[in-house]
């Protein structure tokens, strides 16, 4: 198993087209929805699945600066709820995915000042929902 996947870009019209893109999201035929944690059978090699577990990782992270708009949309949420983690044997391309991730994390936190970013989006947030209040009050 090669662990570099093809470096690629995720523009394109539809949402659903772009998450498509990603090495580990596939339509499956039990559901009429994408899959968002298809990974290739697992081998011995628990560094190989590491590997290709942080170039999707990389792929993930790609699709969300090329699809800014659709940040805080879910992705991950969706990827998470898809992983069997009771499934032992493909344990390393989760923990190659998360833990790549997770410095990812680390970097980009380095660049803001989390708590008050945090504040931020509360308020932005709080905002949003007081519109929506008047909007229903005032038949907008």
């Amino acid at each position: 198993m090669s662990p570099i996947l093809p470096r690629r870009r995720y523009k394109l019209a539809a949402i659903e087209q772009q998450e498509t893109l990603l090495p580990f999201v596939r339509y499956i035929p039990e559901r009429d929805y994408p899959h968002y944690w298809q990974m290739p059978e697992a081998d011995d090699d628990f560094d190989a699945m590491c590997a290709y577990g942080r170039e999707c990782a990389a792929h993930l992270l790609q699709w969300l600066k090329d699809n800014r708009y659709y940040v805080g949309y879910g992705l991950l949420s969706r990827v998470a709820r898809d992983i069997d983690f009771n499934a032992r044997e493909q344990r390393g391309y989760w923990i190659g995915f998360f833990n790549y991730l997770e410095q990812m994390l680390f970097l980009g936190a380095q660049q803001v000042k989390v708590y008050r970013h945090v504040d931020s989006l509360h308020q932005m947030h709080a905002g949003k929902s007081r519109r929506r209040q008047l909007e229903e009050r005032f038949g907008l």
